[in-house]
């Protein structure tokens, strides 16, 4: 492979556009991108329109994305978890890590051993000096992978309620490592799938740019989620009953939030992301009154409310990503305007 294959470059071919028969026009496809991509006479290719572009994607699924690193820079090593999990989030399939220096295929395997129990698609092999790390996860449609995240996290906030109506200690240290392995795993899957079912052929497209930023925004939303059921169970105790009941009605409306953004959305529901987005903002309204809070319950409680809001807010910016992204799907038209176009100053 040449230094070249590692990134992905943009290279502007000039084709004569060229008429077929009465009423069809055709371009030919250059050589040198046929052979590099395996495509031969008779092949089938996708054509993307994206409006004032046409990007055409080689069919052939056996083509994999490698990416090679230069293990003589201790960086590389240092945070080898780092680029194997953004390798994995951006559709790579495998990085091999050259490393000539004595000691650093080991000290690679144990950089990225936390790694492989949170993602257990990861493959490591050392030989002759050098690392390969194969990436692989079960091929999924992005909206399938945003369904298996939201049921891990309907489990995780139903969790979250069963420790507010309990005392008992062995309920909250179940909660706290039942299922937050699976929602990062199932975090992961959901970017990993988006990108290769869009940004690979071309992140240019705009549908694929909306899906990604949501996918990046409800991870965050989760990741926030998960630090409000930490910080649950170690303050549960500080809270009156009464303060536990209040807390409840905001993480249900968080779970109806999250479920209905993830687990229970049709890929053209506006209807749902305006639910969810209600349900949001009847936490975000808790902001102004946080103050109110601080007076009348415990410390713990407008503490605990104060992430919450957090959550929401994430949530919220996902809404309106998912907004722009239903929005545009379903009722809007690309089209392409010339800058010389009639009218233009």
């Amino acid at each position: 492979m040449s230094a070249n294959d590692s990134a992905r470059t943009f290279v502007f071919i000039p084709r004569k556009v060229q008429r077929l028969g009465a009423s069809s026009l055709i371009v030919t496809i250059p050589k040198e991108w046929a052979k590099r991509n395996n495509v031969d006479v008779g092949d089938v290719v996708s054509l993307v329109d994206i409006g004032d572009r046409l990007i055409i994607l080689p069919t052939n699924t056996t083509r994999r994305i490698v990416v090679h690193f230069d293990g003589r820079h201790k960086r590389i090593v240092k945070h080898v978890s780092k680029l194997v999990l953004c390798g994995f989030v951006f559709g790579q399939d495998k990085i091999v890590i050259s490393s000539p220096r004595q000691g650093t295929i080991k000290d690679i395997i144990e950089n990225l051993q936390n790694l492989m129990v949170m993602l257990p698609y990861i493959y490591i092999t050392g030989k002759d000096r050098e690392v390969v790390i194969d990436l692989d996860s079960p091929v999924e449609e992005p909206w399938h992978a945003l369904k298996v995240l939201g049921r891990h996290l309907i489990g995780y906030s139903e969790n979250l309620l069963k420790i507010l109506d309990s005392d008992d200690e062995d309920v909250s240290s179940f909660t706290m490592e039942s299922n937050v392995t699976e929602i990062y795993r199932s975090n992961y899957r959901l970017l990993r799938a988006v990108t290769i079912n869009t940004a690979r052929g071309g992140i240019e497209s705009i549908m694929g740019l909306y899906f990604f930023l949501y996918a990046a925004m409800l991870a965050a939303a989760t990741d926030e989620m998960h630090d409000l059921g930490r910080e649950i169970i170690k303050l549960k105790d500080r809270l009156t009953w009464d303060e536990r009941e209040r807390l409840k009605f905001i993480v249900e409306m968080l779970e109806v939030a999250l479920a209905t953004l993830s687990a229970n959305m049709d890929p053209n529901s506006v209807k749902k992301v305006e639910e969810a987005y209600w349900k949001i903002r009847s936490v975000l309204d808790l902001k102004g009154d946080l103050s109110k809070i601080v007076g009348d319950g415990s410390t713990a409680f407008a503490y605990l409310v104060a992430r919450a809001v957090n959550v929401a807010r994430t949530l919220e910016i996902a809404s309106n990503i998912m907004m722009c992204h239903m929005l545009t799907q379903k009722y809007s038209t690309l089209m392409n305007e010339s800058s010389n176009s009639e009218g233009s100053s």
